[in-house]
């Protein structure tokens, strides 16, 4: 094997790598938003209920897991940064910010860290670093092959 087709080869197994571990970290944030959310009610009072959030989070990031998964080009990834960076600061926010209301969504303040809120933090800092790393890599390949 040449040294081009194996740098290849290896570009190759390092993008399968980071496609299955970006998927993964929105897979785990979209469980556990699914998870907390589940029994509740997604509407109330004509506004959209802060598990109503939690379960379009969840469904974004479902379908930008399996985009990304699919794909694995570009502008996968820079979805999976979006969610993953608007995942995360989202939920730092939630917790040292008291953001009112606006139009049909509900105020968004929970003063504390519990493990799921901790875990989905985890899981989409994780997913916007992953990104980051493959968006680099891609960079640098097509940087590389000009």
């Amino acid at each position: 094997m040449t040294t081009s087709a194996a740098r290849t080869a290896s570009r190759r197994r390092s993008g399968v790598v980071l496609r299955v571990l970006g998927t993964a970290a929105l897979a785990v944030s979209a469980y556990v938003h699914v998870d907390i959310a589940r029994g509740l009610p997604l509407f109330a009072d004509g506004q959209i209920t802060l598990m109503g959030l939690f379960i379009g989070q969840a469904v974004v990031a479902a379908l930008v897991a399996l985009w990304v998964l699919v794909r694995g080009d570009r502008l996968a990834w820079l979805a999976v940064a979006a969610v993953g960076l608007g995942s995360f600061a989202a939920l730092v926010l939630s917790v040292y910010v008291q953001i009112p209301s606006i139009g049909p969504f509900p105020i968004i303040y929970e003063p504390l860290w519990y493990t799921d809120k901790v875990v989905a933090a985890v899981a989409a800092a994780a997913a916007a670093l992953v990104a980051a790393v493959a968006l680099a890599g891609l960079t640098r390949a097509s940087h590389a092959v000009r």
